[in-house]
């Protein structure tokens, strides 16, 4: 799921929300897919440490005053120390800690998978109500319909420009943002990440690709022992056979391994605005250039269109003559039909009410009750009898398939009832429409 910028305008999501997911795809994940596609580093921060994923190496932070949230200076100038002078415009994903994030649960039953980023955006300010600046969204947006409740993940947008900012005045490329956890998760299966660091600990759960549950607490909550059970007690139901537990000293390793940091293939990823935006900018002449030459090829093809119908056209006109002819007797005996029916259809399409089955089938109905009154009548019947129960009568004539719209006529007395119905076979009022319309 590509990470969604609350403010952006509003008219634009509900246009992109009305296209085909091919073309939304084309459209609004392109851009996304070419910043991703690029990436040559990725730098995990974990507690007062930058790494290298891919070497293992790591430099320590700067002191800082949130050391859950680095300042965005102290870890650009740790990823350049880290991955050095020569990387020049190197495309790099950055793995922060969880606390950095937000996670709300989405239940939106019945909402099209395709719409659930629009309709949390418009739910941002009641989900995070102490948030006044603008956040972006990431969820899976390819998690089955039947989930019933996944989450979602937010982060302030303003971080994310931090962030980009920090990293291009190093000369790095700050292609997208993720949890470190969630990096090491696998494309399916359940999964339960658990993360420990110096100041929290975390635990993801994850199926299919899809976050279930988020589970984040400061280690200086779990000194009360009321805090410390109900965590114990969201770790028991959040086990899984396949567990992993991170820490500071195996989390580089299990990176390298498990090759995480794959962002095409994972929906967690946030792309700061200003990376799309120049990467934009820099697909902005090429298409110029293939629309271009588009424009040539499309002029030289232009005509052939109409020329093809022209010829298309002459053909049909010369062989319609022969059509009409070999087709005069069809068209005849079609005729012929359409008048017969417009003579005699008000008879033949008369609704046949069968009378015989229809008495048939009261009786089966009320025996073992007898009528002292019938009236059929265009395919409403009315009833009179007598019964010790007339309101059982009126529930057995509801509940045959034959018989439809069945009501008291008129109040019963003592035991005497009065019951309409209509025959759910015939359809009077269609026939009277279509032959006697102006009745």
């Amino acid at each position: 799921m590509a990470a969604t910028v609350i403010n952006t305008g509003r008219w634009q999501e509900s246009l992109k929300q009305l296209l085909p997911r091919e073309l939304k795809e084309a459209f609004t994940g392109g851009s996304r897919r070419e910043v991703l596609k690029n990436v040559g580093a990725a730098v995990l921060v974990f507690d007062d440490q930058v790494f290298d994923v891919r070497t293992g190496r790591g430099v320590r932070l700067e002191q800082a005053e949130n050391p859950a949230e680095p300042g965005a200076a102290s870890l650009a100038s740790a990823a350049s120390d880290l991955l050095g002078t020569d990387a020049g415009e190197m495309s790099v994903v950055l793995l922060l800690p969880p606390a950095e994030f937000v996670a709300t649960s989405v239940s939106l039953p019945g909402m099209a998978r395709d719409a659930l980023v629009s309709a949390l955006q418009l739910q941002a300010d009641t989900l995070l109500p102490s948030y006044s600046e603008p956040l972006s969204v990431a969820v899976n947006p390819r998690a089955g319909d039947d989930v019933g409740v996944d989450l979602a993940l937010w982060i302030p947008e303003p971080r994310l420009d931090a962030l980009f900012r920090a990293f291009e005045q190093q000369n790095l490329f700050l292609a997208g943002v993720i949890p470190r956890c969630l990096a090491l998760a696998a494309g399916a299966g359940n999964q339960c990440i658990q993360e420990e660091d110096r100041q929290s600990l975390t635990s993801v759960t994850l199926v299919d690709g899809s976050v279930r549950q988020w589970l984040h607490v400061r280690k200086k909550d779990l000194e009360q022992e009321i805090f410390a059970r109900q965590w114990r007690q969201a770790l028991s139901a959040a086990e899984t056979d396949n567990r992993l537990e991170v820490n500071a000293g195996n989390a580089c390793q299990l990176l390298s391994d498990v090759s995480a940091y794959q962002p095409v293939n994972n929906y967690y990823y946030f792309i700061p605005r200003f990376a799309l935006q120049a990467k934009r900018q820099l697909e902005k002449g090429k298409r110029v250039l293939a629309g271009a030459a588009g424009l040539v090829v499309l002029t030289l093809f232009a005509a052939l269109p109409f020329l093809l119908q022209e010829i298309e056209i002459r053909r049909l006109q010369a062989s319609l003559g022969d059509q009409q002819q070999l087709s005069s007797s069809a068209r005849e005996d079609r005729r012929v039909v359409q008048d017969f029916e417009r003579q005699w259809g008000a008879i033949t399409d008369y609704p046949d009410q069968d009378l015989v089955e229809t008495l048939f089938t009261l009786q089966s109905v009320l025996s073992p009750e007898q009528l002292t009154s019938l009236e059929l009548n265009q395919g409403v019947i009315r009833i009179e009898g007598e019964s010790a129960d007339p309101q059982a009568i009126l529930q057995r004539l509801e509940q045959h398939p034959r018989f439809t719209e069945v009501a008291f006529s008129r109040a019963t007395s003592n035991s005497r009832y009065y019951i309409d119905l209509r025959l759910s076979t015939v359809n009077f009022d269609g026939y009277l429409i279509r032959y006697f319309p102006d009745n």
